[in-house]
């Protein structure tokens, strides 16, 4: 398992964040969409989950300011090296909506699916569980196996929302 990836399942974020981003900054040959989505999950936490995750977990406030600034940035370059990555768009979305209130409803996000659907990655259907249960009750259950097996930061939040 990779460096980034074993810290940031054990909660050590600041030394996960700094491996990511020398897996993402070098030229490695197995560098995966995963590396730039949860860099960009971990700075958009550390910018707007003050109370839900930078208090609990000890995060400095001068994560807060970079993460602001970092996580759309990791997210766009994740787009150029991975474009038709259905997880990155899909958090690119969902952040703006969180954060902004923009426009992000079930129809985008099944647009979404239509067209960067892969297979490799059910992420998107977290949110869609949120507006039919009963539809996508059998993608909640399989993200949730996923997330219990991999509890990064980005997994723990899935499962906060459809758990």
């Amino acid at each position: 398992m990779e460096s980034a990836l074993l810290k940031d399942i054990e909660g050590k974020y600041i030394e996960a964040v700094q491996s990511y981003e020398h897996e993402i900054a070098g030229d490695f040959s197995y560098i995966l969409p995963d590396s730039y989505i949860n860099l960009a999950f971990l700075y958009w936490s550390f910018a707007f989950e003050l109370f839900e995750f930078n208090i609990p977990n000890n995060i400095n406030d001068e994560y807060s300011i970079i993460g602001g600034n970092r996580y759309k940035i990791i997210l766009d370059l994740g787009l150029i090296k991975f474009p038709n990555n259905i997880e990155l768009h899909f958090w690119k979305k969902y952040f703006q909506h969180i954060i902004y209130g923009e426009e992000f409803s079930k129809n985008d996000c099944e647009s979404l699916l239509r067209e960067y659907g892969d297979n490799k990655t059910i992420v998107p259907y977290f949110f869609l569980y949120l507006f039919d249960k009963e539809k996508y009750k059998g993608k909640r259950n399989e993200l949730l196996d996923r997330c219990n097996k991999y509890p990064t930061a980005k997994n723990i939040y899935i499962k906060s929302i459809i758990d």
